[in-house]
């Protein structure tokens, strides 16, 4: 083991820097590889995209189970790096190497069950990542447990501004769905390298027996619930892979990446804060009622985003991707009111765990899986791509919010009527977005102006459905820069004051 661990900083100013960092990371992250994917799709057919999917669907269960969950144990800060580092690290290394193996070997087998023999070879070439995921996977985890989200930030951009780098000329050459795996196995390995040089700490592998059962005890159900929460968000590129063809898969990719942009973004921005956050208001009591006001207030900001999407699909998607683009918008309501589902649904989800009421969420993930398989398999044979954004939909609204509002209620003490009154009007107000967006849309010339002139109307529709809401965060914020300036008066002149006094 080498040592270059950073000077200690207070707990609680390590987590306020890396949560601003980790926002930072995570929006930069987003635009880039937003940016790359509009530069891809006008290089790339959609049927190299539904190879790409394919294939990504067999490279997620395997980074997802590729150290067992081993790396929590090293994640959670509660224990001597020291003592569990190296066998952590042995345990990714084995099970790393054994699923690439697995991948190149089983590749033809597993493109053709998910209906494109076509994504053999891209399977076996991102099986590389999963390799490199393993080798740097304690150095990553390293990084993650001190909070060093401000190196972790130019590693992660590194990444994503490779793979644009190679995809580009690879695409010219011609290499289709391989110039897509190849240029991301090259930005691994510039992360796999970058996590390596920004760790604090730097282990070798190593095996201790005894440690090595706590940490499998620990790490291998949160790799089962991971797998879980994968199979719910993935099993619709099986689906349409089976059920339509390559073409169809690429397309439903397009949508589902662009449809799911406003939710990822917030969620995982709010998650760099929210658990920490929860749980001192639980510890102090007051989370109940924040709750009300955090659901309201995420409500108000992330829903006319997904309703702008899904007024605008048919022009955004041809002004960002092309004209060979323009079907995946059939895919986009359906999709696009999963996204206002899916921001609710991990909000609740961290108001669980920020109460410490962890035991359902994983039986929600279950659940979630089991009635969305039968309605994913309905809707794609009855309205194809269209149908698998309908099943989403249904599901997330109509069985996963009213469970998580059970949990909510009876884990954390917040009134499940009172969360959905919250929501109630800012859901309106996207229902009129959306409808005056796309009606404006309909009308316009071109795609750009039909994207441009119905975004206006989508805006002015939703800020006029929810002026009472509005008008009362306008004056909370006006109060609180009163407040704050007031404070700023007070303080001055007693700073001075105390100066001058510890100067004499």
């Amino acid at each position: 083991m080498t040592d270059a661990t950073p000077v200690p900083t207070p707990l609680a100013r390590r987590v306020r820097r890396g949560a601003m960092w980790g926002a930072v990371n995570v929006g930069a992250s987003r635009v880039l590889s937003f940016v790359a994917t509009i530069i891809v799709a006008r290089l790339i057919a959609p049927e190299h995209f539904g190879a790409l999917a394919v294939a990504l669907v067999v490279q997620t269960i395997a980074l997802n189970i590729a150290e067992l969950g081993a790396t929590a144990a090293l994640g959670r800060g509660d224990r001597d790096p020291d003592e569990i580092a190296p066998t952590v690290f042995t345990i990714a290394l084995i099970t790393s190497a054994a699923l690439t193996g697995t991948m190149v070997v089983t590749a033809p087998w597993l493109a053709t069950v998910l209906g494109d023999p076509a994504a053999a070879d891209v399977i076996r070439v991102l099986s590389i990542t999963v390799a490199l995921a393993g080798l740097c996977s304690v150095p990553t985890a390293m990084v993650w447990r001190d909070f060093l989200q401000g190196r972790r930030i130019a590693v992660d951009l590194a990444n994503i501004a490779v793979s644009i780098v190679l995809v580009v000329p690879m695409a010219g050459w011609g290499w289709g769905a391989l110039a897509l795996a190849w240029s991301r196995v090259g930005g691994q390995l510039v992360a796999a390298v970058g996590y390596w040089i920004i760790t604090p700490r730097r282990y070798a592998p190593g095996w201790n027996r005894r440690e090595a059962g706590g940490i499998l005890r620990l790490g291998l159900p949160l790799a089962a619930a991971n797998l879980v929460v994968f199979a719910t968000l993935n099993l619709d590129y099986v689906v349409v892979g089976r059920l339509l063809d390559p073409v169809a898969l690429g397309l439903y990719l397009m949508a589902f990446n662009l449809a799911s942009l406003p939710s990822s973004v917030v969620t995982a921005i709010v998650r760099t804060v929210a658990v920490p956050a929860f749980g001192r208001l639980h510890a102090a009591g007051t989370l109940p009622g924040e709750a009300v006001r955090v659901v309201r207030g995420l409500s108000f900001a992330a829903f006319p985003i997904s309703a702008l999407l899904i007024g605008i699909a048919g022009p955004l998607m041809v002004t960002l991707f092309g004209e060979r683009w323009a079907p995946a918008a059939s895919a986009m309501l359906g999709l696009g009111i999963f996204g206002m589902a899916r921001i609710l649904s991990e909000l609740f989800a961290d108001l669980c765990v920020g109460a410490g009421r962890t035991l359902g969420l994983f039986w929600v993930q279950v659940v979630w899986l089991i009635a969305l398989a039968p309605a994913l398999w309905f809707g794609v044979s009855q309205w194809g791509i269209a149908g698998a954004g309908y099943a989403h939909a249904v599901v997330a609204w109509f069985v996963v919010v009213p469970i998580y509002l059970a949990l909510v209620q009876r884990g954390v003490g917040a009134s499940a009527a009172a969360i959905l009154r919250a929501s109630l009007l800012p859901a309106v107000g996207a229902g009129a977005c959306a409808l005056a967006s796309g009606f404006v849309a309909s009308t316009a010339g071109s795609p750009i102006v039909a994207v441009l002139a119905g975004g206006v109307a989508g805006i002015v529709a939703y800020l006029a459905a929810t002026l009472p809401l509005g008008l009362r965060y306008v004056a909370a914020f006006r109060s609180r820069a009163g407040r704050n300036g007031a404070d700023a008066a007070v303080q001055k002149p007693y700073e001075a004051t105390h100066n001058e006094e510890v100067a004499s």
